[in-house]
């Protein structure tokens, strides 16, 4: 029997594809399968077992990292072990920088160095103490956190995320879950240390923070729309508020505030909201205010549309969260139902203002 062992570099890791090349007269001759390959790593190793062809099962980490990534105290490294599933798992570098696999003695060191030639210590550690007599590992970078970029505001899922090189900032917010309903009209991003030292390096103006506008970021016919964030760099996404108009108006819903400067009056909202129906008791309208020191948890402004029509009383500016409502002709009973259920403004359709 003769082996053939082929080493391919993708992305940082070497993933070994053992070809296995073997001439059998007898099985030829009888047309018998072979017998099941031993394993691997030496751990039960048989002289009467004739291996086939294996490729690397799909549950081999594969890293997207760059070939220079060097591994930091707790580290969440993915380490396979060819054929022992055993150790096949996740383990976190100590803040001393070492890692505890079972069967070796002593904890490897494993920060300061790469994921390839922490993957030969282990091999090294692995062949010295007698445990594997060839071990064949790859170890992929789960999770750094020192490589993640911060992302906080107006996102639906404000987190730190794990990131090993440069990537688009439209990607971060999407594995953020996207924009909150109360999002704004501009992304600050704040530049760390490996931004700017790359940045530098590439001869691009290095400024401590960057503002973009939301809509071209999202434009993907814009250039904006490659922006890119560096780990380390933190992300600001400008949480402007919301209003909700609903009731008796032409577009009942929700809608996004420009920035967190703007104000928005009663009667830019109803303009906005498609003006009020022809059933619209004008007279009845009411703003809902939250307000934690309400028995209810609310407060109702009543309104005289009427009169802020004709300028005879002022045009009361709403709140962040404020419920415009304009009741029909059967107002109260649909008020009194309305205010009992606040879930429905779960259903309450989102306009953005971009």
């Amino acid at each position: 029997m003769s082996v053939r062992i082929s080493q391919i570099r993708l992305g940082g890791t070497v993933l070994a594809s053992f070809i296995f090349f073997f001439a059998s007269a007898g099985s030829a001759q009888t047309g018998s399968p072979p017998a099941a390959r031993g394993s691997g790593s030496g751990l039960s190793p048989s002289a009467s077992t004739s291996p086939t062809d294996v490729t690397r099962p799909a549950s081999a980490p594969e890293a997207s990292v760059p070939d220079d990534y060097v591994i930091n105290a707790e580290d969440v490294l993915t380490v396979y072990v060819y054929d022992v599933p055993e150790l096949s798992r996740e383990y976190t570098v100590s803040t001393g920088g070492t890692v505890t696999v079972p069967l070796l003695p002593k904890p490897v060191q494993a920060a300061g160095l790469n994921p390839d030639e922490f993957a030969h210590a282990l091999e090294d550690d692995f062949r010295q103490s007698g445990r594997l007599s060839r071990p064949q590992i790859t170890v992929a970078i789960r999770e750094s956190r020192r490589s993640v970029v911060t992302v906080d505001g107006a996102v639906n899922a404000p987190q730190a995320l794990p990131v090993f090189s440069r990537t688009r900032l439209l990607s971060i917010l999407t594995r953020c879950g996207g924009l909150a309903d109360d999002h704004g009209s501009t992304v600050t991003v704040s530049r760390g240390a490996l931004a700017k030292r790359g940045l530098a390096l590439e001869g691009e103006p290095v400024t401590p923070t960057v503002t973009l506008e939301l809509k071209k970021l999202m434009d993907e016919n814009d250039p904006m729309s490659q922006f890119a964030v560096w780990p380390g760099d933190r992300v600001s996404v400008e949480r402007a508020g919301i209003f909700y108009v609903l009731g008796q108006v032409g577009h009942p819903g929700g809608f996004n505030l420009k920035s967190a400067q703007e104000q928005m009056t009663v009667l830019e909202a109803l303009a906005i909201a498609g003006d009020v129906t022809s059933v619209a008791k004008k007279s009845k309208a009411i703003i809902i205010r939250k307000d934690a020191t309400a028995p209810s948890g609310r407060n109702e402004i009543a309104l005289n549309l009427p009169k802020i029509l004709a300028g005879q009383s002022p045009d009361p500016v709403l709140h962040n969260h404020d419920i415009l409502y304009v009741p029909g002709s059967k107002g109260k009973s649909t008020l009194r139902t309305f205010v009992a259920l606040p879930e429905a403004l779960l259903t309450a359709a989102i306009y953005s203002r971009f």
